[in-house]
Formats: structure tokens, C-alpha cells, sequence
């Protein structure tokens, strides 16, 4: 992933503003430049890394605010959308509005310890991480819908909530999966997970308990028993 994301990635050298000009140059040409909307939350850093925070930009005629869902645009044509979440958005003395994001990962995406990547056996399947870039705003494609899904729960159905499917994280550092609710992180970072939870609870309502046999067992979920029925194997560890 930090290969595949290094063309819009933001640099913090002190040769900030020359790497940044390389970069955004190999990125395709916006129709307009992102503007940050309202006054500056706070700054950071002082002389010319001296950056003001906002709550939200707009791009394109569309607003963005920290918290949303997006999809941001790949470094090659051909390339499946980077999805993430806004961490943050900045603006430096050169006036480029930058955000960080933190990044979903799809199943193929990743990488496993041992070698290899997980396999993809549903389209709307993504892995929730803790790992954030810094990215020019102008990368971002448009928002998107991302529901996590805890593993005792029925995932919702695609015609009536579409979107995006999270049920797993990614530590990008270790290269393992783990559940939603494994309670296994920071306090910090779970109460981020369990946010996130409450929040898809509260848009899409109150989903269907499923049977302790039916959730994920030694790297099973509801996705890979769908594919069961076509004697299908995924997401082995």
C-alpha cells in the first residue's frame, strides 16, 4: 500500500514545496484547485511549515469535512479508487490544501505476514486500518458509503444499503487481520471502531443478531460462506 499511494503522497522535508511540485505533477490535472471553507481551526508549525487546520474544503462544487468517507483517485489508470477516511485538512503557505487520510484496504490490497495477499469474495468488502498519508485534496474522487459491520450481525443487504462492508482490520505494520470486536487495540483505537459501529447502527438501523455458528470461526465469515456453495476457500491466514 505505501508503494501503490507514493505518487500522491505529501512530502514534510525541508525541501517540502520542490518534492511536492514533482508530485502533484504526476497526479492528472484538476478543473479548479480545492479552497478551505470557514476560518482556520488552529495552525501547526511556524515560519514557511507553518499550516492552518479546517473542518472542511470544497472541491469541484462539493464540500468535504473531516469524518467523511471518500474515494480518493489511483496512480494508474486501471487502478481501483483508494478509499479512506479525512483525518484532517490542512493548508500551507503555498496555498495546496492537503488532507490526511486514513486508509481502508482492499482484501488483494494487503499483505499477509507470510507471503501473499487475502482474496476478495465480495466487491463491497474493505479492511478498516490505522495507517494515514498525507494526500493533495485534488486526489479526492467523490464520498463514499462505508458500513461496519460487526461479525455476530447479518450484513445489510446490497440493494438496500449500498456501499462499502468492513468487518476486519488490517494492521499494516504486522501484516494481520483482526475482528471489530476483538478488543485487542489501544483504548483509543477502539473506542475510533466502536464510533464507527454506532454510527452505521444508527443510519441503516438495527441489524439481525446471527447464530454463534454462522459468525466468523477460525478465519470464516458470512462473505465466505455466500462463496461456499461454490466450494470457493478465502481469506485463509
Amino acid at each position: 500500500m505505501e508503494n501503490h499511494r507514493r505518487r500522491t503522497q505529501v512530502t514534510t522535508s525541508d525541501d517540502e514545496d520542490e518534492q511536492e511540485k514533482e508530485e502533484v505533477l504526476k497526479l492528472p490535472r484538476p478543473v479548479e484547485d480545492a479552497k478551505p471553507i470557514g476560518e482556520p481551526l488552529k495552525y501547526s508549525r511556524k515560519g514557511k511549515s507553518k499550516k492552518w487546520h479546517y473542518d472542511s474544503f470544497e472541491f469541484n462544487g462539493i464540500q468535504y469535512t473531516i469524518g467523511d468517507h471518500v474515494l480518493f483517485k489511483p496512480e494508474e489508470k486501471g487502478q481501483k479508487p483508494y478509499a479512506g477516511i479525512i483525518k484532517d485538512i490542512t493548508q500551507g503557505n503555498n496555498g495546496n490544501v492537503v488532507v490526511t487520510g486514513q486508509w481502508f484496504y482492499r482484501p488483494e490490497e494487503a499483505e499477509k505476514k507470510g507471503g501473499g495477499n487475502w482474496k476478495s469474495c465480495d466487491s463491497r468488502e474493505l479492511f478498516y486500518s490505522f495507517h494515514c498519508d498525507d494526500v493533495h485534496a485534488e486526489a479526492v474522487m467523490h464520498k463514499c458509503v462505508v458500513h461496519f459491520v460487526p461479525q455476530n450481525k447479518q450484513l445489510p443487504k446490497r440493494k438496500d444499503h449500498p456501499g462499502f462492508i468492513v468487518q476486519k482490520v488490517y494492521d499494516n505494520v504486522e501484516k494481520k487481520l483482526w475482528r471489530l470486536g476483538d478488543k485487542d487495540y489501544e483504548d483509543i483505537k477502539q473506542q475510533e471502531i466502536d464510533v464507527l459501529v454506532e454510527k452505521t447502527l444508527q443510519r441503516i438501523g438495527e441489524l439481525i443478531d446471527i447464530e454463534p455458528d454462522e459468525a466468523l470461526d477460525d478465519g470464516e465469515d458470512q462473505m465466505k460462506n455466500k462463496k461456499k456453495l461454490k466450494e470457493k476457500k478465502c481469506f485463509t491466514s
